[in-house]
């Protein structure tokens, strides 16, 4: 299998800190030397990434705009990476409409080498565009289809475990459509591919996803009207870490199977 798209730079500071944007400003300090320009500069993307996910927006455009275009020339992984943070930060400031954003992810999409950057692009123009899909797209082919196509396809881990959050909010906007059925279907697979990563890595991160895959798939089972199910789901979740999700659905299940008043 081809090696994980991500520097260890890049993981390592993320495992630490959900949002580490500290980290990566310290590390970036310490080590102004030692990593190579194109390094520097997909770890200034990542900075700015994590500056726009703590709404530090005018900060992320800035860790952004510094990068010098010759450290990110068109086609590498650092002008990849500048394009999809760039248009992440536009978006989350509020001009997800703008046609910058789309133009930031499509530009993304067509220049990536590594399957795992090319679902990403394709995920983040599912966000902006939820019915838009490739120039020429067939019938019913949307982003988000184009996405889970790559993604089920890859042999790269990292990859594949794409699916999951591309079936997660897939699920969702089922759930958010009356079709339960549909959304069990995405939320099961969903789960099977959490459960998978935390097998292999029980990571604290791995293992948070993985339950919050099982508690979407008990939800999904209440939506199809398959109360006791969920309700055992529900439970063993609720044994495991007592949190308000849960007991918040164990309440309307017990309501829903006649065990309280």
């Amino acid at each position: 299998m081809p090696p994980a798209p991500e520097i260890p730079l890049f993981r390592d500071l993320s495992e630490q800190q959900e949002i580490p944007t500290a980290l990566f400003e310290a590390r970036l300090g310490d080590d102004t030397d030692a990593l190579s320009p194109s390094a520097r500069a997909e770890a200034l993307t990542q900075l700015a990434r994590c500056q726009g996910l703590s709404s530090k927006f005018a900060a992320a455009h800035a860790t952004l705009d510094a990068i010098s275009p010759a450290d990110r020339p068109a086609g590498s992984t650092a002008h990849v990476r500048w394009l999809l943070e760039k248009g992440r930060v536009l978006r989350s400031s509020g001009k997800e409409r703008e046609p910058e954003t789309k133009a930031c992810f499509l530009a993304a999409y067509n220049e990536a080498a590594e399957d795992f950057f090319k679902v990403d692009a394709a995920h983040m123009l599912a966000i902006i565009e939820p019915t838009g899909g490739p120039d020429g797209a067939g019938a019913g082919e949307t982003w988000t289809s184009v996405a889970l196509e790559l993604a089920r396809a890859s042999a790269n881990p990292c990859t594949q475990m794409w699916a999951a959050s591309l079936l997660n909010n897939a699920a969702w906007d089922a759930l958010d459509a009356g079709q339960g059925e549909a959304a069990l279907a995405k939320f099961e697979e969903a789960r099977g591919l959490r459960k998978r990563a935390f097998e292999e890595d029980p990571s604290a991160a791995n293992k948070k996803k993985y339950r919050i895959s099982r508690w979407s798939v008990a939800r999904a089972l209440r939506e199809c009207g398959k109360n006791q199910e969920a309700y055992d789901l529900q439970e063993t979740l609720w044994m495991e870490a007592e949190t308000g999700p849960v007991e918040e659905e164990l309440g309307i299940l017990r309501k829903l199977l006649g065990l309280v008043n």
